[in-house]
């Protein structure tokens, strides 16, 4: 797993979380509930498998996270 973006926005977490499930990707968004929990600062990092990123990383870029 690689990490792709980091964000400490629940709603990107949603957003990105929802898209991936929908396109069949695995991932894991390390810290999710740590930024949740704490104050601004604190961030979740979403991570895919490596034959994934690149793919992952243009669909981000489509929906304007990168």
């Amino acid at each position: 797993m690689v990490e792709v973006f980091s964000t400490y926005n629940p709603g990107d977490i949603a957003v990105i979380k929802s898209i991936l499930d929908g396109e069949g990707i695995p991932y894991l968004f390390a810290g999710e509930n740590v930024s949740l929990l704490l104050a601004a600062g604190s961030y979740a990092r979403l991570l895919v498998p490596e034959d994934q990123a690149a793919r992952v990383r243009d669909i981000l870029q489509e929906l304007g996270f990168l």
